[in-house]
């Protein structure tokens, strides 16, 4: 069985064979594999992505494209899954919103992955007012790193709390954003020649907000898995 799915065919020899039910056991097992680890590979892309924008290592940014093509390969995998399981099986009530909530995060989890691209390929020069802007993007990472840690905890550990604490917190990340796009606004307005690392600290804070948007999406999802929530829109 896996662990917060349910399977209304086992045991039910009148619906179902028993071979048919220890089968489909084995297939959401092997979904479970497959999500596990394309979370724990984007999570760590995302951890070097930002060690290759804050140290500027072309090696450590060579590993974020690399791994990036892995969790493309992640996707397709876990996406041919999920068919197959509805085809095969057609799933009811826990394990069909399982099922439809994977199909729906390991979308979130490649787009994360295509951030983490853009977050090491920047170009990240000194910022126009030094320290500062560097520790409110480097505050901006962390809570972003956190969150996605505790939207895919919260997924596998079926955790309704967790999910909830996600989406508050998506809330905080946005603030930053708008944080980091009005001093950065005001530096370009009152020296243009620090124009391109403005931009460049813009465009590490657009990226981090979207992770931090991607990261709220799976917690949504794990509420609607454990019936917590309806189905996101």
């Amino acid at each position: 069985m896996v662990p917060g799915v349910s399977t209304p065919y086992a045991g039910s020899v009148n619906v179902v064979e028993p071979h048919i039910a220890h089968d489909f056991d084995t297939e959401m097992r092997a979904l479970l594999e497959g999500l596990t680890t394309m979370a724990a590979r984007c999570r760590e892309q995302l951890h070097e992505a930002l060690d290759a924008l804050w140290s500027g290592s072309k090696e450590k940014m060579a590993d974020v494209e690399a791994s990036d093509r892995a969790i493309d390969r992640d996707e397709k995998s876990v996406d041919a899954l999920v068919l197959g399981i509805l085809a095969r099986r057609q799933p009811v009530a826990t394990d069909l919103r399982f099922l439809t909530a994977a199909f729906k995060i390991v979308t979130d989890l490649e787009r994360i992955g295509d951030e983490a691209v853009d977050l090491a390929r920047t170009a990240f020069s000194e910022p126009p007012d030094g320290d500062a802007s560097r520790g409110r993007l480097q505050r901006m990472a962390a809570t972003t790193e956190s969150m996605l840690e505790e939207a895919l905890c919260a997924f596998f550990d079926s955790d309704a709390d967790a999910a909830e604490r996600v989406r508050r917190t998506d809330a905080s990340v946005g603030a930053m954003y708008d944080e980091v796009l009005r001093d950065a606004i005001a530096s370009m307005s009152q020296r243009s020649a620090v124009a391109t690392s403005v931009l460049n600290s813009i465009a590490v804070a657009k990226c981090l907000e979207r992770i931090a948007d991607h990261a709220a999406n799976i917690a949504q999802w794990t509420g609607f898995v454990i019936g917590s929530s309806d189905m996101p829109r």
